[in-house]
């Protein structure tokens, strides 16, 4: 049986939690350094500053994303349709994937609240 790519079935959904971490993270840290050398931030201010704002918001976002996307392949695993064994296995993994991405947004969002930037 085919799938479209689009299909929560699609192997292609493994990968799209990592991917989404890794945009992220290149928009973190290449944002940081060009925002650091363009227009950095007071250093007195510490790291209650617009650009720690800024870089904490995208990072709640994805976080908020990466754990949707995570819950939502999780309870389609569980559904009460019944589901081969491909579905079952694409369903778990992307779930675990997306879960695993949004714990390394976390792990590497967190110093945001305790560095403040362009150090």
């Amino acid at each position: 049986m085919k799938y479209a790519r689009t299909s929560p079935y699609h192997p292609i959904q493994i990968p799209i939690g990592l991917i989404i971490w890794s945009l992220w993270f290149i928009a973190m840290y290449g944002g940081q350094a060009v925002i650091c050398k363009l227009s950095p931030p007071d250093p007195a201010q510490g790291v209650w500053n617009w650009l720690n704002a800024s870089l904490g918001v995208l990072t709640v976002l994805t976080l908020a994303l990466l754990l949707w996307m995570a819950r939502y392949f999780w309870r389609l695993s569980r559904s009460p349709e019944a589901l081969n064994e491909r579905q079952q296995f694409v369903t778990k993994i992307a779930a675990g994937i997306h879960f695993i991405a949004a714990l390394a947004t976390l792990f590497v969002g967190i110093p945001l609240l305790q560095i403040p930037p362009c150090l």
